[in-house]
């Protein structure tokens, strides 16, 4: 664990980080990161720069830009998505098949009771890898409500995220989703680039728990 060279969950100026593409490539290169994932929200989702197909496509190509200067980074084209109340994922442009990794995160106020219900309706769908800082919108929690978003979760194969902005509230899911062999993952959510690679207490959750936390290529080989 000790020896992550990957972050998966950094937004850039794209929507509303303060980083541009090259600068995240070249901090994330500085730092010895094997892989680094750029995960924008784009619209309608919030944070995201109001526009559609064109900000993927310009990004994309920074993106790309930056691979040709740091080839020994791999940099995926990542993206967060809203999960909303009808237990669907924001629309983005042009589809969510476009890219590497999609992270699905609440960003509005909800209890558990809600989470568990529209989390049990969203992930059938399987149109997302990762749960993005899953309990840093829950205004309260019930352990029932804990035990079921488990099951679902491994059920469906998708990630928890152990996200470094947020710190753990409800131990009691993360002991529940190791006893149903969940998967999990770590990411900064970083917003500038200072923060990037910065996984420290997601690490230490993990380790404090023993949770099986997967590389990156887990996801590219479902893709």
């Amino acid at each position: 664990m000790q020896n992550t060279r990957y972050d998966l969950h950094i937004h850039s100026d794209y929507s509303d980080g303060k980083s541009s593409v090259h600068e995240i490539a070249s901090r994330a290169n500085t730092i010895n990161l094997e892989t680094a994932v750029v995960a924008d929200h784009f619209w309608p989702s919030l944070g995201s720069c109001q526009g559609g197909k064109n900000i993927i496509e310009n990004r994309r190509r920074d993106i790309e830009t930056a691979r040709l200067e740091f080839p020994s980074l791999a940099i995926l084209e990542g993206v967060e998505v809203d999960i909303q109340s009808d237990g669907s994922l924001a629309p983005v442009a042009g589809g969510l098949e476009q890219f590497d990794i999609v992270i699905g995160s609440f960003h509005w106020v909800l209890d558990s009771y809600q989470w568990v219900s529209i989390l049990s309706k969203v992930v059938k769908k399987k149109q997302f890898h990762v749960l993005g800082h899953w309990d840093g919108f829950l205004s309260s929690y019930r352990e029932e409500d804990g035990d079921l978003a488990a099951q679902v979760l491994a059920e469906t194969g998708i990630a928890i995220e152990l996200n470094e902005r947020y710190i753990l509230e409800h131990t009691h899911f993360i002991e529940r989703a190791k006893e149903y062999d969940c998967i999990f993952t770590l990411g900064s959510d970083s917003h500038s680039v200072e923060t990037i690679g910065q996984l420290d207490y997601g690490k230490k959750i993990a380790s404090d728990f023993d949770l099986n936390v997967v590389e990156p290529s887990y996801f590219l080989n479902r893709c």
